[in-house]
């Protein structure tokens, strides 16, 4: 009996020590695997941007990446107002060409010399229903398109002191070339 016992003993040792340190562990794993990734221009990508409906005078899309062009129109003039806000409720549509919902787009101006104060993108978010477009919705299915503009502050009693010095105190003869940035995020 004793021989059955030691034999017991120890197979459940082997049995208790595998359930401890696991069947089948390793201690790394190295594999190869190929990703493909294929760049689109903006009107083609996940998340597509084009010139919003009558705004094809402002925003050039000849290219592969769309750019913001509000220093003139083909009806002779020259730029925006000086001192006054001007306001363009439409001029880039987004829509979402992807397979998931994006639940927010945040706007935001990137340039020198106050430039994020002079101009802001309108909205400057969804995610909360702010897009005119799409109504108190949270999400962007996919297959909707939402749109933004773009207001110009340049009223003087409404422009930050240390702005106002931007080009040299003449913020009315002031040429702007910020970059505005799209931050996405998708479910």
């Amino acid at each position: 009996m004793k021989r059955r016992n030691v034999v017991l003993g120890l197979g459940t040792i082997v049995a208790g020590g595998g359930a401890a340190l696991g069947t089948g562990a390793f201690s790394s794993v190295e594999a190869e695997r190929t990703v493909t990734v294929e760049t689109a221009g903006d009107a083609n990508a996940f998340l597509a941007l084009t010139p919003a409906s009558g705004a094809s005078e402002y925003v050039d899309d000849s290219g592969d990446t769309i750019e913001i062009d509000i220093t003139g129109n083909s009806e002779g003039a020259d730029g925006i107002n000086q001192n006054a806000l001007t306001s363009f409720d439409e001029l880039v549509t987004v829509t979402n060409q992807g397979t998931n919902d994006v639940n927010s787009i945040t706007l935001t101006i990137q340039g020198d010399n106050g430039e994020d104060e002079l101009l802001t993108p309108t909205p400057t978010s969804f995610g909360d229903g702010d897009f005119p477009d799409n109504g108190n919705a949270s999400a962007l299915a996919p297959g909707e398109a939402v749109s933004f503009g773009l207001d110009i502050e340049l009223r003087a009693d409404q422009i930050d002191d240390t702005v106002a010095a931007y080009d040299n105190g003449d913020i009315d003869s002031a040429n702007f070339e910020p970059a505005i940035l799209i931050d996405a995020t998708a479910a």
